[in-house]
């Protein structure tokens, strides 16, 4: 009998990960549409300067989403247990809504525009790793909480309503999606043999880098918006430990000891406007 045949005819009724069930539960409840949530009828307060970093720092954001839709669809069908893939399958209808409402929030604001190097290369290497539990830790746990602390940040710097209210909108699936690693991650990183392991370590590690460029990559646009990228990264990285400290193993996760401060110097480096 193959996986797919045994998983698809199991008889027993899922009931080894409640808390996933309640996020299930919670994500059909607080489902909104992003056609009639946000008031698409609001004129745009920015200045033409501002419109266009912050379409640019949005694109990488776009880019994200798009690349989420996928991976969570990717993890529906790769986990193992049926209260994660309800989970995801919801993250996927949500991610979804993001891509809408930053198609519409762009097209208001300027355009599209490409990709940065170092978030096209983080992007990438999530979706096409073959690993679930890769998969699930880079994307749930790292891309999602960088994506949260970002949505923060950029609301603190743009008075704009009709910004706002979208990246309001935004981060509240975001909180969900991270919440999927903190209760789901430790049994699939129970379940990996050592040489999966340290295939998790070098990805975590690659991530981490790219991650920590993408600081470079849309610093210029943050500096004209007034955005406090140095300290979303900060926010981002102190709670992605209380992230950790709240999983019940963080086997196979990467700890890198005082990457603050390797946060801070690249920030030194980079020209000030």
């Amino acid at each position: 009998m193959s996986y797919a045949d045994a998983a698809l005819f199991e008889e027993r009724l899922p009931d080894r990960f409640p808390k996933l069930v309640t996020l299930y539960e919670k994500a059909k409840r607080d489902f909104w549409d992003e056609s009639t949530a946000i008031d698409w009828d609001q004129e745009l307060t920015l200045s033409m300067e501002h419109r266009v970093a912050l379409a640019r720092l949005l694109s990488i954001t776009y880019y994200g989403e798009r690349a989420a839709m996928t991976i969570a669809g990717q993890l529906v069908a790769l986990v193992p247990d049926e209260e994660a893939k309800q989970v995801l399958s919801c993250q996927v209808v949500e991610e979804a809504k993001h891509v809408g409402a930053f198609q519409r929030l762009l097209k208001k604001l300027d355009r599209v525009h490409p990709p940065s190097t170092f978030s096209r290369r983080l992007l990438v290497d999530i979706i096409e790793t073959d690993e679930p539990t890769a998969k699930l830790a880079g994307m749930n746990l790292f891309v999602e909480n960088i994506a949260n602390h970002s949505f923060h940040a950029l609301r603190d710097a743009v008075s704009d309503p009709l910004v706002r209210q979208v990246l309001d909108y935004v981060a509240r699936d975001e909180k969900k999606h991270t919440a999927v690693a903190v209760l789901y991650l430790p049994s699939l990183l129970e379940r990996l043999p050592p040489h999966k392991l340290a295939y998790l370590y070098a990805k975590q590690a690659k991530w981490l880098t790219l991650g920590m460029m993408m600081v470079k990559d849309g610093y210029k646009d943050a500096q004209i918006l007034g955005v406090d990228l140095a300290g979303a990264g900060q926010r981002a990285l102190k709670q992605h430990y209380k992230l950790r400290e709240q999983m019940k193993t963080t086997r196979g996760l990467l700890d890198v000891p005082h990457f603050d401060k390797v946060i801070d110097k690249i920030v030194e480096l980079l020209p000030r406007r």
